[in-house]
C-alpha cells in the first residue's frame, strides 16, 4: 500500500478541492494577506493558505503556487502550506488553460 505522506502533490483548482485530497498544489493570486497566512483565489474560488512564511514571499496581487496539505477548519478546510513559490510574471491565463487540458 502506498504511503500517502510520501505521495506527490496533486494539481487542483480551488473549486475541486475536497477532503479526499491529502497533498495538493494550487496556483492563483493573493487576495488578502493576514497574520499566519493569506487568501488565495484562482478564478474558480478562494481558499485560505495557512503558513508562517509569508514575510517577503508574497504580497497582495502576487501570483503564487502553493503546495500543501488539506486541513479541516471551522465549516470547511484550509491548506497548510509546505512550499510557496512566487510566480509573478507567469501568464495566469495560459497556466489556467494548461491545467484545464491536463485535469
Amino acid at each position: 500500500m502506498a504511503d500517502i505522506r510520501r505521495s506527490a502533490f496533486k494539481e487542483k483548482f480551488v473549486k475541486d478541492l475536497d477532503f479526499s485530497d491529502f497533498k495538493v498544489a494550487v496556483s492563483g493570486t493573493v487576495v488578502n494577506v493576514r497574520d499566519g497566512g493569506f487568501l488565495l483565489g484562482d478564478g474558480s474560488g478562494e481558499v485560505y493558505i495557512n503558513t508562517s512564511e509569508t514575510d517577503g514571499k508574497c504580497g497582495e496581487k502576487d501570483a503564487v503556487k502553493v503546495m500543501g496539505r488539506i486541513m479541516p477548519y471551522e465549516n470547511g478546510f484550509e491548506i497548510q502550506a509546505d512550499i510557496i513559490r512566487n510566480i509573478t510574471g507567469v501568464d495566469m491565463g495560459v497556466l489556467k488553460r494548461i491545467k484545464e487540458a491536463l485535469l
